[in-house]
């Protein structure tokens, strides 16, 4: 049994989860075993089959009540499943026994961030705060809690260091008298997800006779699959492939420029990056930060998001486009709804303030910020997706609290791509996130004629609406303040001449700003390309 966990183990530490999977199988064929057990929770827990996750977290723990890594992820499995306060029970019960589990710890802020239980996060922040360099804390949550560069540095580095993985070596790219320029895209996120609605139709427009182009795929659906491999010279599917044949396969195609789309985020394929599969690897898009990793030559981006002198905190060198770093799908959507107010819950005749964004981006101040515009505008109402029930639950809690009727907030059932798109058009503002800003969301917005209202931050993640508004000629919807935020929001409220001004801008920017000529916008990133090679 113990033989066929220790090549599990090695099987899993080069990237070979299925081959990890079979042996500790084969190793409970054998003996019950809570490391068996364990870590086939693990494994399922990265592919998000988080039921089989539980299962044999919660076998592992039948066979040793104190074992700490199976309650843990017993918890992540939960968190996946949204039984949060079973997440939370378990990442509290860790706690208890061991008061120094930063990852249970940071496990437990996450899940207070996606429920927006304000209490708890006040609760535990210092504690985490505390953690800060340990590399235990995962970049993506650092900078969604805290919009200070220098710090989400720290946090990035002290990951990267933390979790390295052991390197695939490969054969250097060869140089060769090739004609075109051989570029590839790595994604995870080619389905319903924001990366593949800002980016489908970017690969239309690259110059085919300079360039030879080539996605490399995990995770994606049939359909977006469809569309994308029209305009590339191969979409390459790599769901069949652990990381170290992965980088074998992407290297023997000899690629000049490697761009990333998914870095840090959930279901990344960092670990094929790492081995260097390109003369030059790009961060783009899917990750608003450093990774903190060496394997990123550059990342693509825009003075706004990452101002020159913030260039000291970032492991990649800034490749900066001329206008927003953020793609659009170059679409107008400017035609009224098909729907009615009533159809989606919301009162007529008021003035409907939408946040479409992820519970995890609304923090208390922000939220009180609202709740003060609120408080001034009688006939406004506050459209909030429902992310997560637990969410809707602590805010209404939350405004019972503070003495706020809870006619004053509508909230909005997740639906498909196209009716979204219908239905925030119905909203008169958009208000915006404070320290991790709407940012295809910000997109969606603009693109419908809907003024966004964003207060300017101090990192990456905090910025990119500012510089979304920048590229629309709306600079004026950018504040420096909360009260300047409140101000503007009860500006276009009150004066109808001032709103229809803004809209008017939204729907001309196209000639003047070429916000959405995604032509132009490729154009410029091929400048770029053809500058590092």
């Amino acid at each position: 049994s113990s033989l066929h966990i220790n090549c599990g183990n090695i099987y899993k530490l080069y990237g070979n989860s299925k081959k990890a999977e079979q042996s500790y199988l084969k190793a409970l064929e054998i003996e019950e075993s809570k490391e068996a057990h364990n870590n086939l929770s693990v494994i399922y827990l990265d592919h998000n089959n988080f039921k089989l996750s539980v299962f044999h977290s919660e076998k592992a723990i039948e066979i040793d009540s104190d074992y700490i890594d199976a309650y843990y992820n017993f918890a992540l499995s939960n968190e996946g499943l949204q039984n949060y306060s079973q997440a939370i029970e378990s990442a509290k019960l860790i706690l208890e026994n061991d008061k120094d589990n930063s990852k249970a710890l940071i496990l437990l802020y996450r899940i207070y961030q996606n429920t927006c239980n304000w209490p708890g996060i006040k609760a535990i922040s210092k504690d985490l705060d505390l953690c800060l360099g340990n590399g235990e804390e995962h970049p993506f949550l650092n900078i969604s809690r805290c919009d200070n560069e220098e710090i989400n540095f720290i946090a990035a580095t002290s990951w990267a260091k933390k979790n390295q993985i052991q390197n695939i070596s490969l054969p250097g790219n060869q140089t060769s008298n090739k004609l075109k320029i051989k570029i590839g895209y790595i994604c995870g996120e080619f389905k319903n997800h924001p990366t593949y609605h800002l980016t489908k139709n970017l690969f239309m427009n690259h110059d085919r006779e300079e360039f030879e182009v080539y996605i490399f795929s995990f995770n994606h659906d049939s359909d977006c699959q469809e569309h994308l491999k029209k305009y590339v010279d191969d979409f390459i599917s790599l769901n069949d492939l652990n990381e170290v044949d992965a980088a074998g396969f992407i290297n023997n195609y000899n690629l000049d420029i490697l761009i990333d789309f998914s870095i840090l985020i959930t279901n990344n394929h960092i670990g094929i990056l790492k081995s260097k599969p390109a003369k030059k690897i790009i961060s783009y898009l899917g990750y608003p930060g450093t990774s903190g990793h060496s394997c990123y030559d550059y990342l693509l981006t825009d003075k706004i998001v990452t101002p020159e002198n913030n260039q000291k905190f970032y492991t990649e060198k800034f490749l900066y486009l001329s206008k927003c770093y953020q793609i659009n799908d170059g679409v107008t959507k400017f035609s009224k709804s098909t729907l009615s107010k009533k159809d989606h819950g919301l009162p007529e005749n008021r003035f409907i303030m939408s946040c479409f964004n992820q519970s995890f981006k609304i923090d208390k101040e922000m939220f009180d910020c609202w709740v003060e515009i609120l408080k001034s505008l009688p006939d406004a109402i506050i459209w909030l997706l429902e992310d997560n029930l637990d969410a809707k639950k602590n805010i209404l809690e939350y405004i019972k609290e503070i003495d706020i009727s809870p006619d004053k907030f509508i909230f909005a059932k997740r639906v498909s791509r196209t009716d979204h798109m219908d239905r925030i058009k119905l909203a008169d503002v958009a208000l915006d996130t404070r320290i991790y800003n709407g940012h295809t969301t910000t997109t969606d917005a603009l693109q419908s004629l809907i003024p966004v209202v964003t207060l300017t931050g101090h990192h990456f993640a905090s910025r990119v609406s500012t510089s979304l508004l920048e590229s629309a000629n709306l600079t004026e919807l950018s504040c420096k303040s909360l009260e300047e935020y409140k101000q503007k929001v009860i500006e276009i409220y009150k004066n109808k001449d001032y709103k229809a001004k803004l809209i008017t801008k939204l729907s001309s920017i196209d000639s003047k700003n070429n916000f959405y000529d995604t032509k132009a916008f490729v154009r410029d990133l091929e400048s770029l390309y053809r500058k590092i090679i």
